[in-house]
């Protein structure tokens, strides 16, 4: 019976003890605090899920920036018609004001990559002196290179502002090539110059009446490598223009065209 009571009495003074333990955390604020530090299940799913969102976010905005750079230029296809723009009409380019520039329309009608020599060789102005243990006495290709004939179709606006000097009508025959990566991006190749066009002119500018429409060749060489693995383009652009220009495929390894 002793042993009941006294059994009895520690455990009241025990709840005793708990119960003003309590009441003096919730008089100084311990308990509160304690209370709001500690983690629950809820508040961490939710940081969890916040989380989540903004590393989503961040992917998304940075293949949304990949995108957008992707994209600063055009890519046209063989067939495809696409504008070059002039922006020397005034000194200051407006791409919404007509006034601001001319335009000319081309199109990529054909590309032949060969071996043969089969147009005139003094269409080519240069770039043959270094490659010629590559070539026969026919100026054909034995290895290493190819000749790229590429054949525009190009066409003067015929709404396009008068100009103060007539040669200002011209268009320039010197397109640079790039190969284009998969991402978008692009770089300049080995011989990135066309070597030579169908121009007669000594600077190989072709002049343009408006409405005016001419084909223009333009000759490249471009290595096996570039032929076997890269995929190529013609930048037009003007140099220091604010207009983003063109990219206009000329090759791609996968088609593998010769003739």
């Amino acid at each position: 019976m002793k042993k009941k009571i006294k059994s009895a009495v520690i455990s009241i003074a025990v709840i005793a003890v708990l119960l003003l333990s309590i009441l003096i955390g919730v008089k100084n604020g311990t308990l509160d605090k304690l209370t709001k530090e500690m983690p629950t299940l809820e508040t961490k799913q939710e940081e969890t899920k916040k989380s989540a969102e903004n590393e989503s976010q961040k992917n998304e905005s940075s293949n949304s920036v990949r995108i957008r750079n992707s994209s600063r230029r055009d890519i046209a296809n063989v067939g495809q018609q696409f504008e070059l723009r002039n922006n020397d009409v005034k000194y200051t380019y407006d791409e919404n004001n007509r006034e601001t520039y001319n335009v000319f329309y081309i199109t990529v009608k054909s590309v032949n990559i060969s071996r043969q020599c089969d147009f005139d060789i003094n269409r080519i102005d240069f770039g043959l002196s270094t490659k010629r243990d590559s070539m026969d006495n026919n100026d054909n290709f034995i290895s290493d290179y190819y000749y790229m004939t590429v054949e525009l179709e190009v066409t003067k606006d015929i709404n396009d502002n008068e100009m103060f000097a007539d040669d200002y009508n011209n268009l320039q025959t010197l397109w640079t090539s790039v190969k284009v990566n998969k991402d978008g991006t692009y770089n300049k190749i080995k011989d990135y110059e066309n070597v030579g066009s169908s121009s007669d002119n000594t600077h190989g500018n072709v002049h343009f009446e408006k409405g005016e429409t001419k084909t223009i060749t333009l000759y490249y060489l471009i290595t096996d490598e570039e032929f076997e693995n890269e995929t190529l383009a013609i930048d037009f652009h003007y140099y220091g223009s604010p207009c983003k220009g063109t990219l206009a495929i000329v090759h791609e390894p996968e088609a593998n065209k010769i003739s």
